[in-house]
């Protein structure tokens, strides 16, 4: 959601660093937002974006990639209070304003919908993001503007997973996961075994709408931090495997009363509450291995 107001926007531009420190090159945000904060910025036959909303979603690409990181730009979301887009046909232009606003950024990946098979899309607008054959045609739309922009989608439905991930439209598998189980990397073979090869596959949001039950926000009891610390070892056992860190009190606070946080904080303890802790996990991870020393010779 760090799009969605300038204070968020600046909040996140501050953590970068610290991220980019511990191994972590990529962040996720969507045009409308998240849990943590959402609205339709377009106009309603979808061919302009806010301009307020459009410079503060350019200025995190710039930061982005002043740095080295890449960004997975999502464009729908699943709830909207008051949408403005107004049919599926000013949804499909909303899509075409995205790619050209995004050209000069080459740092992006577009994720066309948030968890794609969600229900509640049945209420707005842009609803046939359900649907795996309309994905493809908006995939095809974004490339017909801008071919070498890489494109992906998914969702939580599984079936629908294994069905983008073998079309050749799309660049990446962008999938999501409700809980603990299946462990990403068990859905790595199973996407593999179905058909998904030479692309990579990303959990964009790990665990879902589970971590709300780990309040106070940052504080992890030791079965959720295993859960998440499953996730780093997998990333690290299967190329082309990708996780992001997902948390609903910590990041997307709004959602239950709380404040959206994006820096690290501490231990995730209830006297050092945050999720840093997970990112030295990912740092420990990305390290080089240490070189083996043997009996009467040393290290170059």
């Amino acid at each position: 959601s760090a799009s969605q107001t300038q204070a968020l926007t600046d909040h996140l531009i501050v953590q970068l660093d610290d991220y980019m420190a511990h191994g972590v090159n990529t962040v996720s945000v969507y045009y409308m937002g998240s849990s943590g904060g959402y609205s339709d910025p377009f106009s309603p036959d979808g061919r302009r974006i806010d301009p307020a909303h459009r410079k503060r979603m350019e200025r995190i690409l710039r930061e982005c990639d002043r740095r080295g990181m890449a960004v997975i730009v999502g464009i729908f979301y699943q709830r909207c209070e008051r949408p403005r887009l107004r049919d599926w046909d000013a949804s499909r232009e909303a899509v075409r304003t995205v790619t050209r606003a995004l050209k000069p950024y080459r740092n992006v990946i577009i994720n066309i919908a948030n968890e794609q098979n969600s229900e509640r899309y049945e209420r707005l607008p842009w609803s046939r993001v359900r649907e795996v054959p309309e994905l493809i045609e908006l995939c095809r739309l974004v490339k017909s503007l801008d071919p070498d922009r890489l494109v992906g989608a998914g969702g939580y439905d599984h079936a629908n997973n294994e069905i983008i991930g073998r079309a050749k439209e799309f660049d990446a598998l962008l999938f999501d996961t409700a809980g603990p189980e299946p462990r990403s990397g068990e859905l790595y073979r199973r996407f593999r075994a179905a058909g998904v090869k030479g692309k990579p596959m990303v959990n964009v949001e790990t665990f879902g709408a589970w971590t709300k039950r780990f309040l106070p926000p940052g504080v992890f009891p030791e079965p959720a931090r295993r859960a998440y610390l499953n996730e780093v070892e997998d990333v690290a056992r299967h190329e082309g495997l990708y996780v992001h860190f997902h948390n609903n009190p910590w990041c997307q606070g709004v959602d239950i009363g709380e404040e959206n946080r994006y820096d690290l904080g501490g231990r995730g303890t209830t006297d050092d509450p945050g999720i840093r802790w997970y990112f030295e996990a990912v740092k420990q991870a990305r390290a080089p291995a240490a070189p083996i020393q043997r009996a009467g010779t040393k290290s170059e």
